[in-house]
């Protein structure tokens, strides 16, 4: 993290805040999976700093930033089975998403995270709403298998075995 931290500062210090901000979410997440703990006070900080920059995100309207940290809270949300959290997200990413004029779709990665999701929410819940999404996204990563076969076959095949363990 002091790495982290000392390329931010130098960063700045050669003026490139646009792309210190963009990184920033990457950070967060970053930080979050590598410092992961159940220490009830580092976990009220870590908590402290998200909300202070979220809100700050939120009052500059920095839409790509907010998406971004949407994004990547839901695949950290995931990763640690806080399925109902990652689903909240990516629901709050996709109402975000209409007022955009771009989408961040990271090369499949959004498309493929978002499919474990609905999955996992499916498996938990049995509504087929969640099914129902994630049978779009399975679409959806077909599109981004024809565009970047080598990129994205594999995350294709992992969700479509995912499907048919969870879902049947």
């Amino acid at each position: 993290e002091r790495n982290i931290e000392k390329f931010g500062r130098k960063m700045i210090e050669y003026n490139q805040k646009a792309v210190y901000r963009s990184m920033l979410p990457v950070r967060r997440a970053v930080s979050d999976l590598i410092l992961s703990t159940q220490d009830p006070l580092v976990m009220a900080k870590n908590s402290a700093e998200q909300n202070a920059f979220l809100q700050q995100v939120v009052e500059e309207n920095n839409l790509v930033t907010l998406c971004d940290i949407y994004i990547l809270g839901g695949i950290v949300a995931y990763i640690y089975g806080r399925y109902e959290l990652a689903a909240a997200l990516v629901q709050k990413r996709y109402e975000l998403e209409k007022n955009m004029s771009r989408t961040s779709l990271y090369c499949g990665m959004t498309a493929f995270y978002d499919g474990l999701i609905f999955l996992a929410m499916a498996h938990k819940s049995s509504d087929f709403e969640w099914a129902s999404e994630a049978t779009k996204t399975m679409e959806e990563m077909e599109r981004f298998v024809q565009i970047g076969k080598s990129n994205n076959e594999h995350k294709f095949l992992l969700l479509e075995a995912e499907m048919k363990s969870r879902i049947g």
